[in-house]
């Protein structure tokens, strides 16, 4: 099953225990911004994108393309 981006950053949020106005002020965007995100209302822009990857430890290759384990 395809993960799509928004159920992505959710979980990987989650998972650092962070709420969505926690993971805002680390990033410096709104916790708007973060709701749309993770409900796909909106993309977060490249920069944006290399952060959370950064934030997460994980390759943005594993955050654009979320889960792939078979």
């Amino acid at each position: 099953m395809k993960v799509n981006l928004g159920e992505q950053l959710e979980k990987l949020r989650e998972e650092k225990k962070m709420s969505r106005e926690g993971l805002a002020g680390e990033m410096n965007v709104s916790r708007q911004a973060v709701y749309k995100w993770e409900n796909n209302k909106g993309y977060p822009d490249i920069e944006n994108l290399i952060k959370l990857s950064e934030l997460y430890n994980v390759t943005l290759d594993e955050l654009i393309k979320g889960d792939q384990s078979f």
